[in-house]
């Protein structure tokens, strides 16, 4: 496991442990939303979810690029969409309130929810959380390569190049539909599970041939030829799923901007109309 990724694990069995705490402890009322440090943890908590607004503006505004670089501002609008929501619910007490509260609160799950999704489909279209993002003919490159190892590795029969033909046109066609890809994303999971399943039957009874033109002896295949067959399939296959489930998530990212926009909208304006009715009433 990476550094980072037991860093972003950390972070969140950290953070569960904590949103369990104040749930199991909701009924104890040992946080006030009016006074001490309640109020307080509302007002850091709702000015964390307005700095949310600095990242999307610095793709615009270059000043604020010079002064941190993007991918900070990406990873400052990540850890203050956690870190800001559950402040407020301790604000809240895990409890809803008045009615303009209560409609706050619940915009304000609504986004850090929006958030969570979006940074799942935005690791499937970029090379990571930092990286840059990927392109349709940079996977259509890996799959031709793991293609072509493939062949040259083993001689595969009519059945299965047929296999691998149609399971290329699958994951190379264009994007027709969310349902259409879904399928597609689908049927590729099960064809790749029986083309393994085909393959590793054949380099069991021998019947393959590397590249050296050297054939197995009367069908028994090595175990370590059992695991490199297996491997080279399992990486060409893998490439091909990548390659249809990326025109999927891009399409879902696309949608999910046009929703995270109008709820990170509605929020705003919910919270400014909570507070000012709670410090004018």
């Amino acid at each position: 496991m990476s550094f980072q990724r037991l860093r972003t694990h950390s972070f969140m069995f950290a953070l569960a442990a904590v949103l369990y705490f104040g749930w199991i402890n909701r009924e104890d009322n040992y946080l006030s939303a009016e006074s001490g440090a309640g109020y307080l943890l509302g007002i850091i908590g709702g000015s964390l979810m307005i700095i949310l607004l600095l990242y999307p503006v610095s793709k615009r505004v270059a000043i604020l690029t010079r002064w941190i670089p993007i991918r900070y501002w990406f990873g400052i609008h990540m850890l203050f969409g956690i870190v800001g929501p559950t402040m407020i619910l301790f604000h809240s007490n895990f409890h809803l309130g008045s009615t303009n509260s209560s409609i706050a609160l619940i915009c304000m799950l609504l986004v850090a929810a929006s958030g969570l999704v979006g940074r799942y489909i935005y690791v499937h279209i970029h090379h990571g959380l930092y990286g840059a993002r990927i392109t349709l003919n940079e996977l259509r490159k890996e799959s031709d390569n793991n293609h072509t190892k493939l062949l040259n590795m083993y001689t595969v029969d009519g059945k299965l190049e047929s296999c691998l033909d149609e399971m290329e046109k699958k994951a190379l066609q264009s994007y027709t539909g969310l349902l259409t890809n879904m399928l597609h994303v689908i049927s590729l999971t099960v064809s790749a599970r029986r083309l393994k399943a085909d393959v590793a039957h054949l380099v069991k009874d021998g019947f393959y041939k590397d590249s050296s033109n050297t054939t197995a002896a009367d069908g028994n295949a090595s175990e370590a030829d059992s695991t490199l067959v297996i491997d080279s399939v399992n990486r060409y296959t893998l490439a091909l799923r990548r390659t249809a489930a990326f025109k999927l998530y891009e399409r879902l990212f696309s949608l999910w901007h046009i929703l995270h926009l109008p709820l990170f909208i509605m929020m705003i304006i919910t919270a400014i109309i909570h507070i000012f009715a709670v410090h004018m009433y």
